[in-house]
């Protein structure tokens, strides 16, 4: 597959010709084409075409095509956004608008990331180095098998396994990856060491990320966006039997910054424990999977009050995920049945606004089923949903509970060869946060006062898509091909969650998180295709977004509105029998919506940019790649979209050489 189809090969496509499900696969056996079971997630969740979903690989996060970092490579996918904070490592997805406090589910190899910080930033990140990154996988709408409690999708970051570092065939190896910048003078490196001996396989990596400010395209030296970055990953892989096999992975990631008016320290540590069963019947595909992890986050400078605060999450939790695939008659079944459950506890200490004791808890009974016969696929799936959330506020305790049954139909009609017509209809839920029921204390110096809602209702959202998939061959040419997806989303919320001022049930006035009447809307198009041809590949990405919501009043969390439209075009050619590949990005981002800090009213700013990369790089052999990228060629100077400041610009023009060796 080329580059321009890795880029946007998250596409879920229809096949030409029905094909029965067969049985669970590994992930390293994915393949994105079919009209039923088209892959199986590393959680072992199978990946159905009625999805709307991206599944980034390591080329499209790492590869000498990706011009930009894990930040800019998902703003280049449909209805997809990030928060951006230049001094902040974190990674914080928007789907369709929404974005915070767990409306998008987050989580790395399968585990919940929900550190969360109300402040004059996003309510969410992941902290993950993107050196050690296998892949993204990010679903639109809510997801009622496993990870979907967020109503507007899931991210889901995928680490390196044994698999990615070994050459084919080879039981050891390592994996080395450098690059360097001119501006800012950053530089990324990662080793990693693999081995498989009989039923034994093992995976160490290390990454470091160092650099300065970088300048903007005006030549100005943007304060507090250095890299400091080191991270480590090791993982155990152990086949008890030929069916049975269990594994062991654990993360270290650790971090120094500046943000929201402080140096931090930061600290990231994931543990994980599998279990896969495999007996050979259709009728059983088990994984299940038990967790710890804990982000932390020491202010170790500054001018403010808050130096020497911490604030910690830590999460355990497990999941069990079981796939089975049936014959009824002229239909065929794929049924995916699980459960998972999982807690957080915060801890710190002078958390101001921010608790920093508290407990939440969910859990959640899933089953997605896929019904197939001849043309049609049926995709019907059910997920409950409960929480509980219990902890301290300013004038009592908070103990509330809640619990929902979110079902989700997708209708598929394979009308042609090459046409895929579908309509899904869903429902979902999203729990309210302990940092939005216990807010409290007062604004740094005074004179705005934070007060809990300890009668804060979870959102819920009711929705549906409209769309067709496409996979046509010979459409201009003999030997091109065109494939993608072209949909109209449509989103209403109920009890929409937005920092007002209010008077909550212990009688206390102040600005808190509370539930709006009425609905809340966001509504919008998505295009993504990929046009193959033997002289070259081209690759576009657009979103067209329409949002009916109030603001989030930056200053307690961020704006969330998406621009208006967003546009990515890819073109590239590979020459040299395939060695040498040349290639340029093109993105568009219009204005739209947008909240001042501080302020609850929005207006429309239409303040567009546009961006242009070139990139080239040449493969000695199949294991070794050179590569130059130029990003911001023109030297555009911009605030990227959803930006933490208004006066912090993007990078400027930027040229980024590297390569990357597997022996």
């Amino acid at each position: 597959m080329r580059h321009a189809s890795r880029h946007l090969a998250a596409l879920l496509l229809c096949s030409t010709a029905l094909a029965v499900p067969a049985a669970a696969q590994d992930a390293s056996d994915i393949t994105y084409l079919g009209q039923i079971v088209i892959g199986y997630a590393e959680d072992g969740t199978p990946i159905f075409a009625g999805e709307n979903a991206t599944h980034l690989g390591s080329d499209d996060l790492r590869g000498a095509a990706s011009t930009t970092d894990l930040d800019g490579l998902l703003r280049q996918q449909t209805s997809v956004f990030t928060q951006k904070d230049p001094g902040n490592p974190g990674v914080s997805v928007n789907i369709r608008g929404f974005e915070g406090s767990g409306r998008v589910a987050m989580s790395v190899d399968g585990v919940p990331q929900t550190y969360r910080l109300t402040g004059h930033a996003a309510q969410g990140y992941v902290f993950v180095d993107e050196n050690l990154l296998a892949g993204v996988d990010v679903t639109r709408g809510p997801v009622t098998a496993l990870g979907g409690s967020g109503f507007a999708g899931s991210a889901d970051f995928r680490t390196l396994e044994a698999g990615d570092v070994l050459k084919d065939g080879a039981t050891q190896g390592g994996m080395v990856r450098l690059e360097q910048t001119d501006n800012g003078h950053a530089t990324s490196g990662m080793a990693a060491a693999a081995l498989q001996a009989g039923r034994f396989d093992m995976l160490f990596a290390a990454s470091r990320h160092t650099g300065d400010d970088y300048a903007d395209g005006a030549g100005a030296t943007v304060a507090n966006t250095y890299q400091d970055i080191s991270s480590q990953l090791f993982k155990l892989g152990y086949d008890l039997s030929d069916s049975t096999r269990i594994s062991f992975s654990l993360m270290h990631y650790e971090s120094d910054f500046f943000a929201t008016g402080y140096g931090q320290s930061l600290t990231n540590d994931i543990a994980k424990l599998g279990l896969r069963y495999t007996p050979g019947s259709a009728l059983i595909d088990l994984r299940a999977n038990v967790y710890t992890g804990k982000t932390e986050t020491d202010w170790v400078s500054g001018s403010g009050a808050y130096v020497g605060r911490t604030l910690s999450t830590r999460t355990t939790g497990f999941d069990m995920t079981n796939t089975s695939d049936i014959a009824l008659g002229a239909w065929t079944l794929t049924s995916a049945n699980g459960i998972e459950a999982s807690q957080d506890r915060l801890g710190g200490t002078a958390g101001g606004v921010n608790p920093t004791t508290g407990t939440a808890k969910r859990a959640a009974l899933f089953s997605e089923n896929v019904f197939a016969n001849g043309p049609w696929e049926v995709t019907a799936g059910l997920r409950a949903n409960y929480y509980s959330l219990k902890g301290t506020a300013s004038l009592g305790d908070i103990d509330i509970s809640d619990q929902s049954l979110d079902p989700k139909l997708t209708v598929a009609y394979q009308l042609t060869e090459w046409f895929q017509p579908y309509v899904t209809l869903s429902k979902g839920m999203r729990a309210p946060t302990l940092q939005e029921t216990m807010l409290g204390g007062s604004h740094p110096g005074g004179g705005v006062g934070m007060v809990a809602n300890p009668n804060l209702e979870p959102e819920t959202e009711q929705g549906y898509e409209i769309g067709f998939n496409l996979n046509r061959e010979g459409v201009f040419a003999s030997g091109d091909r065109l494939t993608g997806r072209v949909n109209y989303y449509h989103m209403d919320v109920e009890n929409y969650v937005v920092a007002r001022f209010t008077t909550n049930s212990w009688g206390q006035t102040g600005y808190a998180f509370a539930n709006l009447p009425g609905t809340s809307r966001t509504e919008g198009v998505e295009v993504e295709l990929i046009y193959e041809h033997p002289g070259f590949d081209l690759g576009l990405s657009y979103t067209h977004n329409s949002a009916h919501l109030l603001s989030q009043m930056p200053g307690l969390g961020a704006g969330q509105y998406l621009p208006d439209d967003t546009l990515s075009l890819r073109l590239s050619r590979d020459l040299l029998e395939d060695r040498l590949t040349l290639g340029a990005q093109y993105s568009y981002v219009s204005g739209g919506l947008f909240t001042d800090t501080y302020t609850t009213t929005a207006y429309q700013k239409d303040d567009s940019y546009e961006l242009v990369d070139l990139f080239a790089s040449y493969a000695l052999t199949d294991d070794a790649v050179l590569y130059a990228k130029v990003t911001n060629v023109f030297d555009t100077v911009y605030v990227p979209w959803l930006s933490a400041s208004a006066t912090e610009n993007g990078q400027g023009r930027t040229l980024h050489i590297g390569t990357s060796l597997r022996f």
